[in-house]
């Protein structure tokens, strides 16, 4: 019995103990609701998961009103500020379109307000995509600032325990003093096990907006935590900034399922690098990126390099057989080179762009190109 118990996993293990106690505490909630006679109707839906992503929507827009400030200031770039806005649109979405959120239609009118404001959000996208200089951010920053704080005024409204729709429920449970304190300790554990559910179901959820949906490797939203990261603590890296050549013809002639099946395997061969201190990230579209951490010996020099040019050599297969690909690549070098993150990506970008110049197909590193004539820039 205690080898067969060994054997048992962690996970198993929790599961085992929460079907053994969860019965429990439902059992001695119902012992006491039969004492409930004339009470049947008291509260026994939960508004945690209304009130969560309630309070996930004010988070995100307080933080996309943050991001268009610094913006506007300069410390911020258009596109954190786009991509923290994808994430606001993401959360409206979530909670106007998602019928599965339970108890929402207990808080009357709380999603046609919602829905309103996601309207007013969306016919401003355009304004914020074609904002073209930080010194025209103040108007639309204005409409937004005042559009956040009356969503935050009808919220705290509409769900403060004091509000019209929440006041039955709390009477009805002020009329079970009997039974409050024999459901105090099967509370309490109850609110034990649904913390540690929420936390672990939290975790899986962070892991999963840090994930490409299509390829499975890290997403732009993660690269951009890893780079802040790295620059924070002045980590000497370098960054790949890769560009498939060719991947719009693909998707044109042959489908987007043949891109989508391109792109899957090209994730695949950067995940399998012959590396240690690296990582993979889809930026979006048909672009990836690598970052290789230097050695803690000083030594800058790439194992990177030469592998990437090998797994552009080989044919990929996609739309039922094999085609040959390519990829234009730029390099740069923090902080030999980069002073900053940003200026890591534009380097990268200027590199990668300068292969596209020069015919595609081929790796180049910022140092080469900014060490040369413009006559003499050659591939390395």
């Amino acid at each position: 019995m205690i080898r067969r118990s060994s054997r048992i996993s962690k996970k198993k293990w929790v599961k085992m103990i929460l079907y053994i106690i969860t019965p429990l505490l439902i059992a001695s909630t119902l012992v006491a609701v039969n004492h409930l006679k004339n009470n049947s109707e008291i509260v026994s839906k939960s508004q945690n998961e209304a009130i969560w992503f309630v309070l996930q929507l004010t988070k995100e827009y307080s933080e996309f009103v943050y991001q268009l400030q610094n913006y506007q200031f300069g410390n911020s770039s258009h596109d954190e500020m786009m991509i923290q806005y994808e994430i606001l649109w993401s959360r409206f979405n979530t909670i106007v379109s998602n019928s599965q959120i339970m108890h929402f239609d207990q808080f009357k009118g709380a999603i046609d307000e919602i829905n309103s404001h996601f309207e007013r959000v969306k016919i401003l996208e355009l304004r914020l995509i074609a904002l073209s200089s930080p010194q025209d951010t103040q108007p639309i920053l204005q409409i937004f600032r005042e559009d956040y704080e009356k969503l935050i005024v009808f919220l705290n409204y509409k769900f403060r325990l004091s509000s019209g729709d929440l006041g039955d429920r709390i009477t009805a449970i002020s009329e079970v003093e009997t039974v409050i304190r024999y459901l105090l300790l099967t509370t309490l554990l109850m609110g034990a096990l649904m913390t540690y559910l929420l936390l672990r179901e939290s975790n899986s959820h962070h892991a999963l907006a840090m994930k490409d949906s299509l390829t499975g490797i890290h997403n732009r939203l993660w690269l951009n935590q890893k780079l802040c990261e790295l620059g924070q603590t002045n980590t000497s890296f370098h960054f790949y900034l890769i560009d498939l050549d060719g991947f719009k013809r693909i998707n044109d002639t042959m489908g987007h399922h043949a891109g989508d099946e391109l792109l899957i395997e090209v994730a695949r061969r950067l995940s399998r690098l012959r590396c240690k201190h690296y990582c993979a990230a889809r930026m979006g579209g048909d672009e990836f990126a690598v970052i290789e951490l230097c050695q803690p010996t000083g030594d800058n020099s790439s194992c990177i390099s030469e592998q990437l040019a090998e797994i552009f050599r080989k044919p990929a297969m996609f739309a039922g057989s094999f085609h040959p690909i390519s990829a234009s690549i730029g390099v740069s070098q923090f902080p030999k080179e980069a002073k900053s993150v940003s200026e890591v990506l534009k380097q990268a970008d200027f590199a990668m762009y300068e292969v596209k110049q020069q015919g595609k197909d081929g790796l180049l590193h910022y140092r080469t190109l900014s060490s040369l004539p413009d006559n003499q820039r050659v591939m390395s």
